[in-house]
């Protein structure tokens, strides 16, 4: 039953990626990886373009969309499709024919984006000639807006700073609020927060102001509220951790190949883990707008998050080998056990760290879901014809 279950995560994941393909025009896509990855000044990439690198630097032109993952992600040129990036550090100089969707600690944008932006990072700014043709989606603990955006505002922070002009409505849950003597607001605004909003002389909010207020959270004993996070974490470790030793007893070469193409190909399995993650929303999204494909996105949506749920089990795996280094493969169903509960405890303790444990959690999901891909690759190449 679990050797079932686990193949059909890997099976619903080329589903979905099939998704992509039926749902509009098929493009050639290309493929690049690496410490340092580039588009050279003067390139023109006329497909898709797949990256992932420790440092990664776009300088020339891209027609199609542009899917990064990285440390450092620099945009100096012009994409003519998407950017969909998740790095440490998000710079995008350059300018986007389309939408932009961020994910990060710092991110800055300030070039032009003609469709949507999203940013989703600790510390973002939207300056320079960074200017939105479309709607401004944020989640961040700062967030700086210099630049003008013709769409509305949508999202959260804790410390907000508007400082440039807003073409349609906000629509905001912040901390701090700060309309600066440049910025304006010319819709309505709407915020949820325990702090009026800030408006500087020379700031101005053209449409009604509506704050409300939030609920103030039922306090707990601090013994019960420990108590219970405590039990929690004890639960879902276990319950991982009961999965991954099913996984070992039914599947262990399958679950030792994901495992090593983390190790031996980290690039490759960041890459592939980021496009599975970002692009899969977005198929299932397309597929619901169609009658017919509402019952394939269904399935496909809980499939996703069972293989994210299960994309720890790998990255664990492989921790606790490095740990223990017993010797070039675990040899023996106890000591991968051994050392899968040794990873999972390590990512459940940095977990619990604020800010810390959210990149864990998303670096772990992205090269665990990019290991399906990677070692499924490497095993089709070695199987004897």
């Amino acid at each position: 039953m679990a050797r079932n279950l686990y193949s059909l995560v890997i099976i619903a994941l080329f589903i979905i990626g099939g998704f992509l393909f039926i749902a509009g025009p098929v493009q050639a896509a290309d493929l690049r990886g690496g410490e340092t990855a580039t588009v050279e000044d003067g390139e023109v990439v006329d497909d898709d373009l797949y990256i992932a690198g420790n440092e990664i630097i776009i300088d020339g032109t891209i027609n199609g969309d542009l899917w990064a993952a990285g440390s450092t992600i620099t945009v100096n040129g012009r994409v003519n499709g998407n950017i969909i990036a998740v790095a440490q550090t998000v710079i995008v100089n350059g300018e986007v024919g389309h939408s932009s969707k961020l994910a990060g600690q710092i991110i800055k944008v300030s070039g032009p984006v003609e469709g949507d932006l999203f940013m989703f990072g600790s510390n973002i700014k939207l300056s320079g000639a960074g200017q939105v043709g479309g709607d401004l989606i944020i989640g961040a603990g700062t967030a700086g807006i210099r630049s003008p955006v013709a769409g509305n505002l949508k999202g959260g922070a804790g410390t907000l700073t508007i400082a440039s002009r807003i073409g349609g409505n906000a629509d905001i849950e912040v901390d701090k609020l700060t309309i600066t003597s440049g910025g304006a607001i010319e819709g309505n605004l709407e915020y949820r927060s325990f702090n009026q909003v800030e408006i500087q002389e020379g700031g101005a909010v053209s449409g009604s102001i509506n704050q409300i207020i939030p609920e103030e959270p039922v306090k707990k004993g601090f013994f019960a509220s420990v108590a219970g996070i405590v039990v929690l974490k004890i639960l879902s470790f276990a319950m991982i951790l009961l999965i991954g030793i099913i996984v070992v007893l039914c599947a262990p070469k399958r679950l030792s190949h994901m495992s090593a193409a983390i190790r031996t190909r980290p690039w490759q399995s960041l890459g592939w883990g980021a496009v599975i993650l970002f692009a899969t929303p977005v198929a299932i999204l397309i597929a619901l707008v169609t009658v017919i494909g509402i019952p394939l996105a269904l399935i496909s949506a809980a499939l996703y998050g069972i293989a994210i749920y299960l994309s720890q089990i790998p990255v664990a795996l492989l921790i606790g080998w490095l740990i223990v280094r017993h010797s070039d493969e675990l040899d023996s169903k106890g000591l991968r056990i051994g050392a899968l509960a040794l990873g999972l405890a390590i990512l459940a303790l940095l977990g619990i760290v604020p800010v810390l444990g959210f990149f864990v959690g998303l670096i772990t999901t992205i090269f665990g879901l990019g290991s399906i891909i990677t070692s499924s690759v490497r095993l089709k190449a070695e199987a004897p014809l």
